[in-house]
């Protein structure tokens, strides 16, 4: 695919790189063809409290068996004001901090280039964390050579890398406006774990009104989805209800639309 060979010159050229690495399938696949490609890389992660159950756990698994240097960075967003209040410029706040602990491994670690997984179909609109990329160099290779999910899909199927279900913090799960708490996370993180492991596709447990849980997922499971609503509600919510469109993109407000 002429787009690879594109990929693989311009990883090339920025060697060698930093790889924020979220335990997604992008960022997986960016470290995986660098890797079947010869490019000096190092994997790096940041722990922030508000990833997936899981997330960092893909970004270790694919760094190993890669062989690949893998660095993980500790950050507390729930010490930063903005983030802990959930305002609306939570995700560039939260995205600069991150990148910007990874910029700074990436110095140590000798790499010359910091590259994320954001791909052609990523919309800035919908993601406000790509301005803090831009402010701080970071390249989006994928982005560069045009490449879209399919593409991105495509390859991870070349190279043996899962392509796993879209993912997102935790706090987009919780209002814009409402406190972001460590409480909060925890049940949304083990009801979405719990949620999983029976049903398939995209899951989104959004947490309203305090300790409410409205779940989006696939209309198609919602019959099966129902009998589980009693667990859902026993790790600790006031009341569990089921999304009547399913999954929706937009974060914590997709459901005001």
């Amino acid at each position: 695919m002429a787009r690879d060979c594109r990929l693989d010159a311009l990883l090339k050229s920025y060697e060698p790189i930093a790889v924020a690495l979220s335990g997604g399938t992008d960022s997986s696949v960016l470290l995986a063809n660098a890797w079947r490609h010869g490019i000096r890389a190092v994997g790096i992660s940041v722990d922030t409290g508000l990833t997936p159950p899981g997330e960092l756990a893909a970004a270790r698994e694919i760094s190993d068996r890669l062989g690949v240097p893998h660095v993980v960075i500790p950050v507390d967003m729930l010490d930063i004001p903005a983030v802990r209040e959930n305002r609306p410029d939570r995700c560039y706040v939260c995205k600069r901090v991150m990148m910007e602990a990874i910029a700074r491994e990436a110095e140590r670690q000798g790499c010359r280039t910091v590259v994320d997984g954001t791909h052609a179909d990523d919309r800035p609109s919908a993601r406000p964390g790509i301005r803090a990329l831009r402010e701080l160099g970071v390249r989006s290779p994928f982005v560069e050579c045009g490449m879209g999910k399919g593409d991105i899909e495509a390859l991870a199927a070349d190279l043996g890398v899962t392509v796993r279900p879209p993912s997102a913090c935790l706090a987009t799960r919780i209002p814009t406006g409402d406190a972001v708490t460590r409480e909060c996370l925890a049940l949304v993180g083990t009801a979405e774990a719990l949620l999983a492991r029976e049903i398939p596709g995209t899951i989104r447990v959004r947490c309203t009104d305090g300790c409410r849980a409205s779940i989006e997922a696939d209309p198609a499971h919602h019959q099966r989805l129902e009998r589980l609503l009693g667990a859902v509600k026993e790790l600790g919510f006031s009341d569990v209800v089921i999304a009547p469109e399913g999954y929706r993109q937009g974060g914590a407000d997709s459901w005001k639309r």
